[in-house]
């Protein structure tokens, strides 16, 4: 950390012990963003998201920062952890209750993309309203006083006020090698990082314009503001509740992004593809939510606003209603992911269709969509694909298990289960499978499947390496329940659907909603789980860890992101390599979240829900984490002193660290 830095912080500590009370009346957040702000986020109720905050770190190492610091530094022989690491100190500093008491008398914290500029480059401003808090005054004050790289570079409004920028001093040496200040000009740079502050507010922009849009309304010199937006205002009368709160104007942002990206010459990020194809990058007029506290357990929830004008492959396909907690039966133990959904009533196959043609699309499959290969299929077969099977299929459940057993080479896929209205067009997909297979492996004839009995239920096989993922397709029915799997054994426990072996079931179950008639869709995640899934790769017929390989992992480090560099000796890769599988590992502790999307009209309302997060329940979770964090940071190890890449700070500091 920047010895200014922490001169700024430890003023900021030293006022922080007084009692704390609520902050002074004044302009919310949102009273000083424009109305055509296109994202926005804010931390709502300060004085009690602090005390959340304190109850999510209870029974970790940061329940009591001091102890953990000292520990640890009386506990080493290892040079490092003596002579740096304050990025553990901060978090430890984060938590203490002096600084949660000074938290509360905050009126809010926010930040807003306001814009693009003409040259395609985001505009946004982050803020702070400091209310009560005169130590977060004194903590900006001494920074700007005390840091030398911050200059001013102009004022703004009316009131003259002062603007700061970061810059670099240059230096020349005379004839005896004394260094001089260069003659230079301190100008105002068009796009870069902009500060500003007045008692109330503290901001920092990507420009002066972005700065002086909240600056100006603090001020009263503009009127007219985000909280003024009718689609604000409904949004932030659903959501804004203690926690993080957020809101977007989709339609908008995705217009104007796609003005900056011409002018930038790039192109969609997969996200960005993901959700024009999918959600439809018109359909949806506004996303809002909320990140908070509920019931003991961490909550994030998102709306949606649909165009019912507009196209949306996601929202035609979740249309239905009334998901049953039963349909998650043949999700067995272990699974990282497990969701059911229902089918809408009205046009079913051209929902569920539409949404298979967006997917391949955002995948950026080529070649023949689904839709297509259906007209194809039933052309060819004569099978009324579409309306006799696909249109009496009532809902779908989706399993990613967390481990499968499959043959050497091949990859690794979700079990589907198919729900249909009656036990007929059950035996229909029966029926139909060989027809699917041979068409993906391009076979003249029908291949006949070979049948096993598992544990009472009758498994088919067909395929093999011809197929996408380089394995066979196993296959199994039970009443209306038909499934779809590469793992035979798992294929069968879907199909017998036993209540007390699923994710349901079990010492840590998913907690289920009390009311599930306006569900579109049910599921489960388990935090470990799905946590391994991601971070491996289908290798050999089964999921495996990506190996260790030093820098490659998870970057978070003081200079991450910076430009900075790290010195590759300093690492310790088996230590950080076993710190990061204890990280993940420490998940499994915690008990699955529940996932449900609620549709009422043109609104879909998704929600996560991970129970126990408060009182201890994120204790290993932390713990495990600032371990591996203490690991990671060994890689920046600097046995001279200095600060590289940062103008060589000296002195007995031996780390790198972020300004």
């Amino acid at each position: 950390m920047h010895p200014i830095l922490r001169v700024a912080i430890g003023l900021f500590v030293f006022t922080a012990g007084r009692s704390a009370v609520h902050a002074a009346d004044g302009p919310d957040p949102a009273d000083l963003f424009p109305a055509s702000t296109l994202a926005y986020a804010e931390l709502h109720d300060p004085a009690t998201v602090g005390p959340q905050l304190l109850a999510a770190v209870k029974g970790s190492v940061l329940e009591d920062g001091l102890g953990f610091i000292h520990k640890r530094r009386n506990g080493t022989k290892d040079i490092r952890d003596i002579n740096g690491k304050d990025e553990l100190a901060l978090a430890a500093l984060l938590t203490s209750p002096e600084l949660q008491a000074e938290f509360k008398k905050v009126r809010g914290i926010a930040v807003g993309l306001i814009g693009f500029n003409s040259q395609g480059q985001p505009e946004f401003a982050f803020i702070v309203l400091t209310g009560d808090s005169n130590a977060i005054g004194i903590a900006v004050r001494a920074y700007l006083t005390l840091e030398n790289q911050v200059r001013q570079v102009g004022t703004i409004g009316k009131d003259n006020l002062p603007i700061y920028q970061y810059r670099t001093p240059s230096i020349n040496y005379d004839d005896q090698g004394q260094p001089k200040l260069a003659d230079e000009k301190i100008t105002e740079g068009a796009h870069e990082t902009t500060l500003a502050y007045t008692p109330g507010v503290f901001v920092v922009g990507s420009s002066k314009k972005a700065v002086g849009e909240v600056i100006s309304r603090f001020t009263g010199e503009t009127r007219g503001s985000l909280s003024s937006s009718p689609a604000f205002k409904l949004a932030a009368a659903t959501y804004q509740q203690p926690g993080l709160f957020f809101y977007a104007d989709a339609a908008n942002l995705c217009t104007q992004y796609d003005a900056a990206r011409r002018t930038l010459g790039g192109g969609d990020s997969d996200a960005i593809a993901w959700f024009r194809l999918v959600a439809g990058a018109k359909a949806i007029q506004s996303l809002a939510g909320t990140i908070r506290v509920r019931d003991g357990g961490l909550s994030v929830s998102v709306g949606a606003t649909l165009d019912p004008s507009e196209k949306s492959p996601l929202g035609n396909a979740l249309a239905g209603n009334g998901v049953k907690v039963e349909l998650l039966h043949p999700a067995q133990r272990p699974a990282g992911l497990a969701f059911a959904v229902t089918l809408p009533q009205k046009n079913r196959a051209d929902a569920a269709i539409g949404f298979l043609d967006a997917l391949a699309k955002a995948d950026g499959q080529l070649g023949r969509l689904p839709g297509e290969a259906v007209t194809e299929l039933e052309k060819k077969y004569k099978v009324p694909l579409r309306e006799g099977l696909i249109g009496k299929t009532h809902a779908v459940t989706v399993i990613y298990p967390e481990k499968q057993e499959l043959p050497k080479g091949a990859r690794a896929i979700p079990l589907l289960v198919l729900h249909t209205e009656t036990e007929d067009v059950g035996e229909a997909w029966e029926a139909f499978l060989p027809m699917l297979v041979a068409d993906w492996m391009k076979a003249e004839e029908l291949p006949q499947p070979a049948v096993e009995t598992i544990s009472g239920a009758r498994v088919f096989t067909l395929g093999g390496p011809a197929l996408p993922w380089n394995g066979p397709i196993h296959y199994a029915r039970s009443g209306t329940r038909f499934v779809i799997g590469a793992d035979r054994k798992l294929v069968a426990a879907a199909a017998l659907a036993d209540p007390s072996a699923s994710v349901l079931g079990g010492d840590r179950p998913a907690m289920m909603p009390s009311r599930t008639d306006d569900l579109v869709l049910l599921g489960t995640i388990s935090p470990g789980i799905a946590i391994k899934l991601l971070a491996a790769r289908p290798a050999e017929g089964e999921m495996k860890a990506i190996p260790y390989n030093g820098p490659a992992t998870p970057d978070f480090g003081p200079r991450a992101g910076r430009g900075g560099s790290e010195d590759p000796a300093n690492a310790d890769k088996a230590g950080e390599a076993k710190a990061w599988d204890a990280f993940l590992a420490s998940f499994d502790a915690l008990p699955p979240a529940t996932v449900t999307v609620r549709r009422n009209g043109n609104n879909l309302q998704f929600e996560v829900w991970q129970p126990k997060t408060q009182s201890g329940g994120l204790g290993p979770v932390i713990d495990a984490g600032m371990g591996w964090y203490d690991k990671q940071l060994n890689r920046f190890y600097d046995p001279n002193g200095a600060i590289n890449g940062n103008g060589g700070y000296g002195g007995p500091r031996s780390f790198r660290r972020f300004r």
